[in-house]
């Protein structure tokens, strides 16, 4: 297996749509090659035709496509054995993931199976001929840790919202090439039927405005206060994780280190004391609003606007001014 040229990124798809990230991969693909001087590929596993036609306005050299039914769903194995057998058939130089369950599961067991090295949540990323070095934070944020990479393929998944999304081109369409099938008989497990799960409210990852709770809410029952608002602002409903933890939203609607990370033109904080690892989901947000009545709180020192009150107090009033101004 020569490792031989090109930079190759792996586009997930969710449910028939491309992950929000993807251009963020873009952006990143494109740096790296233009510094090596090699070409751009994607890989699309699992997408319907409309995902390949928006993969082609990305300016890759080539696109990908595994036909194949068994990558609709985010099935590991799957999608370890499709895309590693593209691998060695392209021997790209580096290999770019999206930070995502599947995407992280995907790049460990890849690097294992290729014997090379992995750099997760890089913030930064430095590439010369002889070597990848990027940099991701450590200790819930507190520090940054540098990873150097030298055996190729590099596997690097960039930190969400750490690189500008890049601007789609229709003007530059990507060749089209069909994927190498995966080898029969090397699937180890099975994947069964799921339920998705209906978030409400617009996607948080890709929503203009989050309204977000902490435990500063005091119960489960006050979200539909961060909910009625977030309907009149057009948003989503986030959380830190000791309300996920303690049940009183879905999982799926954590931000922070563990969860998700966005970077909407308005976050509005509630009952959130603001500890590092929370803020590192968040802080790359246009403007923060923080609501607590903790003057020291620390989110306050990270904050657009601040207003020192009990929420109980404050979000009434809020709601009140959006719904009689229409919300704008």
């Amino acid at each position: 297996m020569g490792m031989a040229d090109g930079v190759l990124i792996f586009a997930e798809t969710d449910g028939g749509r491309l992950h929000a990230g993807f251009w963020e991969l873009v952006t990143v693909g494109r740096q790296l090659a233009t510094k090596l001087g090699t070409t751009m590929h994607v890989a699309v596993q699992g997408g319907d035709a409309s995902t390949v036609t928006e993969v082609r306005n990305s300016g890759a050299d080539q696109v990908h496509v595994a036909e194949d039914a068994r990558l609709a769903e985010p099935w590991p194995d799957a999608h370890l054995a499709a895309f590693a057998t593209l691998c060695r058939e392209l021997g790209p130089s580096v290999i770019v993931m999206p930070r995502t369950p599947l995407g992280m599961e995907v790049a460990a067991r890849l690097a294992h199976r290729l014997g090379v090295g992995l750099a997760p949540d890089a913030m930064t990323i430095e590439a010369t001929e002889t070597g990848m070095v990027c940099t991701r934070p450590v200790f819930g944020g507190v520090a940054r840790a540098t990873i150097r990479l030298t055996r190729r393929p590099w596997i690097v998944v960039p930190y969400r919202r750490a690189f500008e999304a890049a601007t789609p081109s229709s003007s530059c369409q990507s060749e089209l090439v069909p994927a190498p099938a995966m080898p029969e008989g090397t699937l180890r497990t099975q994947c069964g039927p799921h339920a998705r799960q209906s978030d409400e409210g617009p996607d948080l990852e890709r929503a203009r405005v989050v309204v977000a709770g902490g435990m500063g809410m005091s119960e489960a029952g006050s979200f539909q206060m961060l909910r009625e608002i977030a309907e009149l602002l057009g948003g989503a409903v986030g959380a830190s994780r000791p309300v996920c933890d303690a049940g009183w939203v879905s999982s799926s609607l954590q931000i922070g280190l563990t969860g998700k990370t966005v970077a909407p033109e308005v976050y509005i904080a509630v009952g959130i004391s603001g500890a590092i690892q929370h803020m590192s989901g968040c802080s790359s947000s246009r403007t923060i609003v923080a609501i607590n009545k903790d003057p020291a709180a620390p989110i306050f020192q990270q904050s657009t606007y601040g207003v020192v009150g009990d929420w109980k107090e404050v979000l009434p009033a809020f709601r009140d001014a959006l719904a009689g101004g229409g919300g704008r």
